[in-house]
């Protein structure tokens, strides 16, 4: 009896399974003074998660990029380390659900101020880890995660899972709260033993009226590397934005003492990054300041559809850059989008023109 009711069990955790996926259709060029290059792409996601079985799940993420990679490409990754097709397992994963602490095993995808899944080619950045999150006190969520493994977009090799740190990996605990009106509160710590220690913390207030809305936040980082050097970056960004017109305008200002920051595994959180150039790119003791504006276009009645630029100018001694960005998505539906977004770059002695766009199919 106790064997056919486990089958019976077994077998509802997979006839209620769930999955879902999406199609991305991307296209790049990359141009600078002596050539021009192009690609072309088409990815693939499959996700697959199972129903509970008393308070575990298990779940899989395969993503493809098939197209004309060229060996040598400079733009974003869409291909492998070598510019050729790929697939891979970004998640595979075990989860448990324990009242209000939940733990996940194995590949997985979160997004953390130094970790994250940078989603700005074909795959994303997944991550090897044991990672726990905690809600059991108001307005407060923890989350710890021991990190042995990563993959994507921004590693060295996007195909496949490199370990991080060696066999050390990376320790990551973060406390974001939530409890004060209008705000958010975060601050997070990792450490990569024998290597670097690194702490942030942000502060985010937004509100609005019934004309207007508006937006503060301030952030702090320090980055201390093990018996050589460190550095400490400063943040601060504004927003305002008027609801009739659907505009709004962002400042953003950083500022590095000591060494060059760092943005790690991922896109970086500070708020000058641009498309290409980031804090990191400034050197040590850089200031970065970037200027945005965004436009709603359904206040005249273009629903979905937004445009932004960005001017991310770099005004530190180590290196003279400034970057323009203008982008667009439109969404045509919760199934169909798609997204343009063009850069002309200066870093240094660095020139070039980058040009990405995407149509993405959720099913």
């Amino acid at each position: 009896m106790s064997i056919n009711i486990y089958a019976d069990t077994l077998s509802d955790v997979l006839s209620n399974a769930k999955s879902d996926g999406m199609v991305r259709l991307g296209y790049q060029s990359h141009e600078t003074d002596n050539d021009t290059d192009t690609e072309f792409a088409l990815g693939v996601k499959l996700h697959f998660e199972t129903a509970p079985y008393y308070v575990l799940q298990a779940g899989a993420t395969l993503f493809t990029s098939h197209g004309n990679g060229k060996e040598g490409f400079e733009g974003i990754a869409f291909f492998d380390k070598n510019n050729e097709d790929y697939a891979i397992l970004g998640e595979v994963y075990l989860k448990g659900k324990f009242s209000d602490t939940t733990l996940f095993f194995g590949r997985q995808s979160f997004d953390t101020p130094f970790s994250d899944s940078d989603d700005i080619g074909m795959v994303p950045n997944t991550f090897e880890a044991l990672t726990l999150l905690n809600t059991s006190l108001k307005d407060t969520t923890i989350f710890l995660s021991h990190v042995q493994k990563w993959s994507g977009v921004d590693s060295e090799t996007p195909g496949t899972f490199s370990d991080i740190n060696d066999n050390a990996g990376m320790q990551i605990l973060g406390i974001t709260y939530e409890g004060v009106s209008k705000m958010i509160l975060s601050g997070w710590f990792y450490h990569l033993k024998d290597r670097v220690k690194i702490s942030y913390l942000e502060a985010n207030y937004e509100d609005e009226t019934d004309r207007f809305t508006y937006g503060a936040a301030l952030q702090y980082s320090f980055q201390d590397y093990d018996h050589t050097e460190s550095s400490t970056v400063y943040g601060v960004a504004a927003s305002f934005g008027v609801k009739k017109v659907g505009v709004t305008t962002t400042i953003a200002y950083n500022k590095v003492h000591g060494s060059a920051a760092d943005n790690f595994f991922g896109g970086g959180p500070f708020f000058t990054n641009a498309e290409h150039n980031t804090l990191r790119e400034e050197g040590p003791d850089g200031e970065t300041i970037l200027y945005a504006i965004t436009w709603d276009a359904s206040t005249i009645g273009a629903e979905g559809l937004n445009f932004i630029a960005n001017i991310d100018a770099h005004a530190g001694e180590q290196n003279h850059a400034t970057e323009y960005d203008i982008g667009m998505r439109y969404a045509y539906s919760d199934r169909l989008n798609f997204s343009a977004i063009y850069s002309d770059v200066e870093n240094g002695d660095l020139a070039f023109q980058n040009l990405r766009m995407f149509v993405n199919y959720y099913f």
